[in-house]
């Protein structure tokens, strides 16, 4: 089992972090003063230390630096925990031998991938270096005492079809290059990775093989050169020559001799499926294009798929920007009309009076301007679905004819007397109170009850606040391919504000709010300064006039950890939020 020791002043934070570790099966201790680091490091052996960066004796640097200096636990890996992050203190982090950070507050997905990527680099690295020293020994002999060269070259064949039968036996992905980035051995693994074979890769410049967020002239290995030292650990996502786009975990050593030439050592690991493994432990619900965590949209997400086989109208209603025609879309690609047109009219965005035309058609000559006869979006939605968006903005007066539509699937097109018929799914969406309008008689209760034959309510982004940075990571990288740029994320002050916006604008508005970092930026860290005035003078979630009393939200916490025998992992699930916001819950309220 691996042995992981925590070295940190915050006894709340050690106690979620051992208890997230304890559900991978990592054996956890912990010491809260570092004067007590080498008697404990003396008495068990550890896999791996998350070193907090500031305590109270002494800074986590300092600590670090003295650690990687001791004779028997400098090889022991060092992952730093540290709630500001700027560059001047990476490099000090880096230059002192950690081999990567991890924010506060701790996320569980950057923990586990963070620690199991360090510990299988660091464990490949040891078996490549051991049998890369066997190997130059082996080519040392036959020099010393061979006088054929020919011996030389038939020894150092050897070894290098021994060097690669390392290769081929490790779970990871394994290229060797040259000092001119040119591929000089890639493992069996790399190969399915890459859907490449041998012949395919061998002599191939790196950037043709990898893309360039790795070997471009900015990607990783340029970086690995210019800081002369090499990387661990590094999330990123790899361009196959196929075009896949695939995302790796990824370290770059520099080799200082090798027997086959080679001047860097990359390992990468495929992380698709570790990424679903994950989303799958920690519940994250992937819905198709949608993504939240939030039990509310669980229950959605239950409910689209179990009607979505049916020719039910929904109605969908929500605030705008919170994804109704995402979930119109959803409902319509799980449908037996999935390969049948899907088409959306927004009501609000026609004038009143083409509205008729632009739902039914029109004959040739019917009005002025009618140069031909043209076909309604009933007619193009047949035998799919039509998403009448912003229904509540269509005219009292049209609201008969299109009831009539709905009930018997037929109707005139405009100026026309033949009845034309269609079988449309209808999906009706608004940001308004549809039966708040019906009592206000702005909308007929006939229509009404004839659309809301299943309702769909989609909360607003404020109440479901746990979603923001999954839905941070989709929009980064969805941004990252179309402005061929390689985001890694947001400065953990910059999420703070983010997570505290009140956001009217709801997913839409998080969208735009990103764009605008993307815009406005350079680098591969996004910032504050690269978020706009309104986020941060935006109103925080506690300043809400609807928010709970403290003393309300500490019972519920301490009722929560009661019916769960003080299990904090299931008293975050109880409670519908993460296991980081109990933790800061807890903390604030000093349970």
């Amino acid at each position: 089992m691996i042995k992981i020791l925590i070295v940190d002043d915050d006894p709340l934070l050690i106690e979620l972090i051992s208890e997230i570790l304890a559900s991978f099966d990592y054996d956890t201790e912990f010491i809260t003063r570092p004067k007590f680091l080498y008697s404990v490091l003396e008495s068990k052996k550890f896999d791996l230390i998350l070193m907090d960066y500031y305590m109270p004796e002494t800074d986590g640097v300092t600590l670090l630096k003295d650690l990687k200096k001791h004779p028997v636990y400098k090889d022991i890996p060092v992952i730093m925990l540290t709630s500001e992050i700027d560059d001047q203190l990476l490099a000090k982090c880096f230059e002192n031998g950690a081999e990567d950070f991890i924010n506060k507050p701790i996320s569980e997905l950057v923990l586990y991938s963070r620690i199991n990527s360090v510990i299988s680099n660091q464990n490949n690295l040891k078996k490549i270096q051991s049998q890369n020293d066997e190997l130059e020994n082996m080519l040392q002999t036959v020099k010393k005492y061979s006088s054929e060269l020919q011996n030389e070259i038939v020894a150092k064949d050897h070894a290098l079809n021994l060097l690669k039968s390392t290769f081929d036996g490790i779970a990871e992905g394994v290229i060797t290059l040259d000092s001119h980035f040119i591929v000089k051995m890639i493992s069996a693994k790399a190969r399915q990775i890459l859907e490449l074979s041998e012949e395919e890769a061998l002599g191939k410049p790196a950037a043709s093989l990898l893309g360039a967020a790795i070997a471009g002239p900015n990607g990783l290995i340029m970086d690995c050169v210019n800081s002369r030292a090499g990387i661990s650990g590094a999330q990123t996502q790899l361009l196959c020559p196929s075009g896949s786009i695939i995302p790796v975990g990824i370290s770059i050593t520099p080799l200082q001799k090798s027997a086959s030439n080679a001047s860097w050592l990359l390992f990468f690991r495929d992380r698709r499926e570790e990424e679903q493994l994950v989303r799958e432990k920690f519940n994250v619900g992937t819905f198709g294009n949608m993504i939240s965590c939030d039990l509310k949209m669980k229950e959605i997400f239950l409910l689209i798929e179990s009607i979505a086989t049916s020719n039910a109208s929904v109605l969908i209603q929500g605030e705008s920007g919170t994804g109704k025609e995402l979930v119109a879309l959803e409902i319509h690609n799980r449908s037996r009309r999935a390969q049948k047109p899907f088409n959306a009219v927004n009501c609000a965005a026609i004038p009143a009076n083409l509205l008729e035309s632009e739902f039914f058609g029109h004959e040739k000559g019917s009005f002025t301007g009618a140069h031909q006869l043209k076909k309604g979006r009933f007619e193009l939605a047949d035998e799919g679905t039509l998403l009448l968006d912003e229904v509540s903005e269509i005219p009292l007066e049209l609201q008969g004819k299109l009831l009539r539509a709905l009930q018997e699937q037929e109707f005139e097109r405009v100026g026309g007397v033949k009845t034309v018929k269609v079988n449309v799914r209808i999906i009706a969406a608004t940001n308004k109170n549809l039966w708040q309008m019906v009592q206000d008689q702005l909308f007929r209760e006939d229509l009404y009850y004839r659309l809301d034959v299943v309702s769909i309510n989609l909360p607003p982004l404020r109440d479901r606040l746990q979603d923001v940075s999954l839905l941070i990571t989709a929009f980064i990288e969805r941004l990252n391919k179309s402005e061929q740029r390689e985001v890694k994320s947001f400065s953990t002050n910059a999420i703070q504000k983010l997570v505290h916006y009140s956001w009217p604008g709801n997913i839409r508005e998080l969208y735009h709010v990103i764009e605008y970092a993307f815009a406005v930026s350079k680098g591969s860290i996004l910032h504050s300064a690269h978020l706009p005035e309104k986020i941060l003078k935006g109103t925080l979630k506690e300043d809400k006039p609807d928010a709970p009393p403290v003393q309300n939200e500490k019972e519920m916490i301490l009722r929560a950890l009661e019916q769960t025998n003080f299990r904090k992992g299931k008293a975050a699930a109880l409670l519908g939020v993460s296991p980081n916001t109990l933790y800061r819950k807890r903390k604030k309220y000093s349970i």
